[in-house]
């Protein structure tokens, strides 16, 4: 068996106050500090999948922070290869469980509760869309392997072979994984070297960030999405005439 690596990455991100987040089957939750200040913490690592009950276990520590420390910053961390892949659970509600998971994350951000994404692994699929990307900011280390859905699913839903999804990718940055194709299309704010001063980069990114939605502008920016921004305003523009 692999051996974990999420303690020490919780010591660079958030040095001797890592001790306060518990990990429990690869599950974050907890507190600890940035730059002196508390903050909430919730994530997965391990490339854990996430299920059912690791969903819940996230919503209740959310609705806990709320509850117990208003306005607290809020910081997830993504190292998850993406929901459980079992009937079972689908079954059982998984799709219901991601949806609270993300109501009382909205909660939080009504609440002012500034919301900041790492994704410090694997950020696949459904585990990355039910917290992760529900970020005011998004953030990822650059050994950060970040996408949507493999080109093997993909083919798998559109019929289109695995060797034109793989040639296609090399040109199209929402069909390749990694921390800065996402950053191309505006979905990760900023890439942070993995060796670098993450603890400083984080501070940072906190103070920073603001609920006011700026990715299809940094899309059209950094040339990965060039017409998400024109649309948005477009339909904007006709809903308000």
């Amino acid at each position: 068996m692999a051996k974990s690596t999420v303690r020490p990455l919780l010591t660079r991100l958030f040095g001797a106050s890592a001790k306060g987040i518990s990990n429990d089957q690869s599950i974050l939750t907890g507190y600890a500090t940035v730059a002196g200040a508390p903050v909430c913490v919730i994530g997965t690592g391990d490339g854990v999948y996430i299920d059912n009950a690791a969903a819940l276990r996230l919503a209740a520590h959310i609705i806990e922070c709320i509850e117990r420390h208003p306005r607290m910053p809020i910081v997830m961390l993504v190292d998850s290869a993406g929901q459980e892949p079992n009937r079972v659970a689908e079954m059982l509600g998984l799709v219901s469980c991601f949806g609270h998971l993300l109501t009382c994350l909205e909660v939080a951000r009504r609440k002012r509760h500034k919301l900041v994404t790492i994704a410090t692994g694997k950020a696949i699929g459904g585990a990355f869309i039910c917290y992760g990307m529900f970020a005011d900011r998004i953030y990822a280390l650059d050994s950060a392997s970040v996408g949507l859905m493999p080109v093997e699913a993909m083919s798998a839903v559109t019929k289109i072979p695995v060797p034109v999804l793989r040639k296609l990718s090399k040109t199209m940055p929402s069909l390749e994984f990694g921390a800065h194709p996402f950053a191309l299309l505006g979905g990760v704010e900023e890439v942070w070297p993995a060796k670098g001063d993450v603890q400083a980069k984080l501070a940072r990114a906190i103070a920073a960030a603001t609920p006011d939605d700026n990715r299809a502008a940094l899309g059209k920016k950094r040339g990965g999405r060039k017409l998400a921004l024109d649309i948005a305003k477009k339909v904007l523009a006709a809903a308000a005439g």
